[in-house]
């Protein structure tokens, strides 16, 4: 009688192919959730742009709230990423911003706060500190970017860095508005990077 036992298969393929769906699922629901806004989405609607069965969407993501907390997470970490990379490059901060500014809003849709009180009937405590958690990172990166830019002279030591973060990716959700939309990206950034440095470099006003 012959012993032998079959050859076990690797499990490698499966599990690649699992994490392959399980990005794609999560790329194309964040597009989806910038593009029409948290209520137009539903994982029905995610799953036939993924071109996956409903089901699969729930095999990873249990409900509509669940899945919009890691997209959020997910583009909150790409952003991140991103403007880390960029901020170590061998250049001054104005020209650093100009590039950040250029790379976020080509991608911008709705702007955050719009989405996050869209979604924050539905999500948990946790999900919207998870969130929190995610932005709250990159508002560090651009914190440290700017108290270093203070240090060395090129922003006014009158303004507080995490002011000027904030300031600063405010002005990232410019693109959004209907009447800036026909005009062409890098004139935007031009602009609003200018007039943002002007205001960086000078001491605030007194009265």
């Amino acid at each position: 009688m012959n012993s032998q036992q079959p050859a076990k298969r690797k499990p490698g393929r499966p599990k690649l192919q699992h994490s392959e769906t399980k990005e794609n699922i999560l790329r194309t629901a964040a597009f989806l959730f910038m593009e029409i806004g948290y209520d137009s989405v539903s994982l029905e609607l995610a799953a036939k742009r993924c071109g996956v069965t409903k089901a699969s969407v729930y095999y990873y993501y249990s409900n509509k709230a669940t899945l919009f907390t890691e997209c959020l997470s997910y583009v909150l970490d790409i952003a991140y990423q991103s403007t880390k990379t960029i901020l170590q490059e061998p250049l001054p901060l104005k020209a650093q911003l100009k590039k950040i500014a250029f790379k976020q809003m080509s991608n911008a849709h709705l702007d955050f706060e719009s989405l996050m009180r869209d979604a924050s009937k539905e999500l948990s405590e946790q999900q919207s500190k998870q969130i929190r958690d995610a932005e709250a990172r990159l508002q560090e990166v651009l914190t440290d970017a700017f108290q270093q830019a203070i240090e060395r002279g090129e922003v006014s030591a009158a303004h507080r860095p995490l002011i000027l973060a904030h300031l600063f990716i405010s002005l990232l959700t410019m693109k959004n508005h209907l009447n800036l939309q026909t005009m062409p990206l890098e004139e935007i950034v031009e602009q609003a990077i200018e007039l943002f440095w002007q205001g960086a470099r000078h001491s605030a006003a007194k009265d």
